[in-house]
């Protein structure tokens, strides 16, 4: 019976490594078409006709903020530096207990332009002020009571939004200038079709600003950031593309993710007390406007690239992760009945039993693997070298998606120019595969077990500057 046991186990698990590295191939290969796609057709005339055509859609920036001084400022700069002609900022003060609101009030000249704001079409906590720049028209800060939730605040600029499209962001983020330029073109190629899109988030831990520019671009060098940078590459230019191609994008960052005002009013705005807001709004958004036979395409842009930083701890990284699959678990029970009907298309199939499977079970399933090949060795049914063969074939495999996902951020969208830090990415891509891999499946199996759900303090520490007189380095801390 226990052998029994074992063995159907054990061809479970050689099932799912399988499906997992088969995906895995296949997404790439999409990736490359739809890669290739925005280099040709129409794609390139619409992005010219973006920067020099005052009639595209208009595009409403929304930045939370909570403590953000420091880094606020070079936030907002690199939003009001995108090329695109049709554009408003908000920046939404979540009670901050630090100079955040003053800050802004100095650098862009506000002054009040609301005392009583009044509750928007999304409920939302109460709004004490909101500003208008005197030599800035284009961007609006708005000081609200304290929420501590993203949502609250998300919703907030969504009710204040005066333009068709809005972009989500966090108040620590900057934004390559053409940006929201590439997301706007594939609107005008598809038009009335799209409902989300999503971008490429890329560490800031290792870039230099100098106003509205980076002036310096560096793989990182510390061994959390490096890794995760792989992981990042391996979904934003890997997977996520593949599921778009297909149309069965599940959903778009938090950290960079751009929708149709009025499919996020439909769908209700942001989720309160959500671990997982950003999914749980991609997915009611895909729902609600599926219910109501309206476009719900959700595309990725590899090529909008928006920095950010990432953890540089093993402790916050850790807490991040269980909370990411948490807010994964929390998604699918509010929306798993989405699988398998033919009313949500390619998303409700492919879309979440890829988050079901590969996602949410996947950590469960290859810990299980590993267990089960000790047993299989301990009771004879396989040799010791069968064994190594097999965990040396599956790292093998491992390493040949993170080092071709290296390959496509070098030949595609080319942030990192330099020899060093195209090899230096090319170690964190072999690294990932030999510890940190196995670590970060450690925490997401923690993760279905009760516990701490926080994300705690992320110690940040901000964006490195070049003053323009001298060119000194300086570091702005968060």
């Amino acid at each position: 019976m226990i052998r029994a046991v074992i063995f159907w186990f054990g061809v479970l698990c050689v099932g799912f490594t399988a499906l997992q590295y088969i995906t895995q191939i296949l997404w790439a290969t999409l990736s490359g078409r739809l890669l290739r796609d925005h280099r040709s057709g129409s794609r390139p005339l619409a992005l010219a006709k973006i920067t020099s055509d005052d009639a595209v859609p208009g595009v409403t920036m929304i930045l939370p903020a909570y403590n953000e001084e420091a880094v606020i400022t070079h936030t907002a700069v690199s939003a009001l530096a995108q090329e695109y002609p049709k554009l408003e900022v908000i920046i939404v003060n979540d009670g901050s207990k630090d100079n955040t609101l003053q800050v802004l009030i100095d650098r862009f000249d506000m002054e009040p332009f609301d005392d009583d704001p009044q509750q928007g079409v999304i409920p939302t906590c109460d709004l004490f002020t909101i500003y208008r720049s005197r030599s800035e028209h284009r961007i609006v800060v708005v000081d609200k009571a304290g929420s501590g939730a993203k949502a609250d605040n998300v919703n907030v600029g969504i009710n204040l939004a005066s333009h068709p499209w809005v972009v989500v962001m966090d108040g620590d983020e900057f934004l390559e200038p053409d940006s929201i330029g590439r997301c706007m073109a594939e609107v005008l190629v598809e038009p009335g079709e799209i409902a989300a899109i999503g971008g490429t988030l890329l560490p800031s831990n290792s870039i230099v600003i100098d106003g509205p520019n980076i002036v310096e671009r560096h793989a990182p060098t510390n061994y959390w950031v490096g890794c995760q940078l792989i992981e990042y590459l391996t979904a934003f230019l890997l997977a996520r593309p593949g599921l778009a191609r297909i149309g069965a994008m599940p959903f778009v960052s938090g950290g960079f993710g751009m929708y149709r005002r009025d499919s996020v009013v439909a769908a209700g705005g942001y989720k309160h007390g959500h671990l997982g807001e950003d999914m749980d709004m991609c997915l009611s958004v895909q729902r609600t406007l599926a219910d109501t036979d309206m476009g719900n395409a959700v595309i990725q842009v590899p090529e909008s690239v928006c920095w950010t930083e990432f953890p540089s701890t093993k402790d916050v990284l850790r807490r991040q992760r269980i909370r990411w699959h948490r807010g994964l678990k929390m998604a699918l029970d509010d929306h798993g009945s989405m699988f398998g009907r033919r009313r949500y298309g390619r998303v409700g199939t492919v879309g979440i039993g890829s988050l079901y499977v590969l996602e949410w079970l996947g950590p469960l399933l290859e810990a299980t693997g590993w267990v089960i090949m000790a047993m299989m060795l301990a009771i004879g049914w396989i040799s010791p070298l069968g064994a190594m063969f097999i965990f040396l074939f599956t790292q093998f495999l491992g390493m040949a998606m993170t080092m071709l996902a290296v390959a496509m951020m070098t030949t595609h969208l080319r942030v990192f120019n330099g020899f060093k830090d195209t090899l230096r990415m090319m170690v964190w891509a072999i690294a990932l595969n030999w510890g940190y891999r196995q670590l970060t499946l450690v925490w997401r199996i923690r993760s279905l077990f009760p516990g701490e759900a926080g994300w705690g303090e992320m110690p940040r520490s901000g964006f490195k500057t070049e003053s323009s007189a001298g060119g000194n380095l300086e570091t702005v801390n968060a």
